[in-house]
């Protein structure tokens, strides 16, 4: 049977509350990068946000003297561009934060997102055991 141990709960309380403080930390300094990308020799430039949403598109006026399938390649090559731009540098805020590489090939927005889960269920898991401890206790009077 398990034994209700309060400072246990504390200590799983304040590593839970650290974990998600960093979590949010990195949510935040990743919420800040942006990617680039340009083509047509500088015609076409896109910016992207961390999440991969294009932000800006600019268009210089020679751009418009593009055929309109030449225009639409060099927008699509530019976000293109843009988007790997800003994954790249997630990845390296996340390997820096984890100190070297990320594992398995996931991205940096994919681990942190996985992170989270793990800590929510760690969390969950160490209070549903606690909790199961003082149900023990008050139905044996304790």
């Amino acid at each position: 049977m398990n034994d209700f141990d309060p400072e246990e709960l504390e200590r799983i309380t304040a590593r839970a509350e650290d974990m998600l403080a960093r979590v949010e930390e990195l949510r935040s300094e990743i919420d800040v990068v942006v990617g680039r990308g340009e083509a047509a020799d500088g015609q076409v430039r896109v910016t992207a946000g961390a999440s991969g949403r294009l932000m800006d598109v600019v268009l210089a006026p020679r751009a418009m003297r593009l055929d309109s399938q030449k225009l639409a390649e060099a927008v699509l090559r530019a976000a293109q561009e843009a988007q790997d731009d800003v994954a790249a540098k997630v990845d390296a805020v996340m390997a820096d934060a984890l100190g070297g590489a990320l594992p398995g090939g996931l991205s940096g927005g994919e681990l942190l997102d996985e992170q989270f889960g793990s800590v929510l269920e760690s969390f969950e898991s160490s209070m549903d055991e606690q909790l199961r401890a003082i149900d023990d206790r008050t139905r044996d009077g304790r």
